[in-house]
């Protein structure tokens, strides 16, 4: 990640091109459809532990269940972290090259 920053810091704004900027808006889409893709992991996994936990009420796969809901809370956990994170980075790199700010 490290070279990727050094590599747009070189450049400034009136040497960039439309297809940097462009590249720098694919990645944040990109980025976009990667947490939206989290979420939906999260919420499919929660939603068969809710099934086994409503629908066998006793027995190991109510435990089975539980445990998909934990997974599927680390899912959301994990995909918000990582969206912040490269959210943040993707951040440093349009700030380092004074271009408009982000929504």
């Amino acid at each position: 990640m490290g070279l990727m920053l050094m590599a747009y810091e070189k450049l400034g704004k009136e040497e960039l091109i439309l297809r940097d900027e462009l590249a720098i808006e694919r990645t944040k889409l990109a980025e976009e459809r990667t947490y939206l893709a989290y979420i939906r992991t999260g919420m499919t996994v929660s939603m068969g532990g809710i099934f086994f936990v409503g629908y066998f009420r006793e027995g190991i796969f109510s435990y089975v269940g539980y445990f998909a809901l934990l997974i599927g809370a680390v899912f959301f956990m994990y995909g918000f972290y990582k969206h912040k994170k490269t959210m943040g980075l993707i951040r440093r790199i349009v700030g380092s090259l004074h271009l408009p700010k982000m929504k």
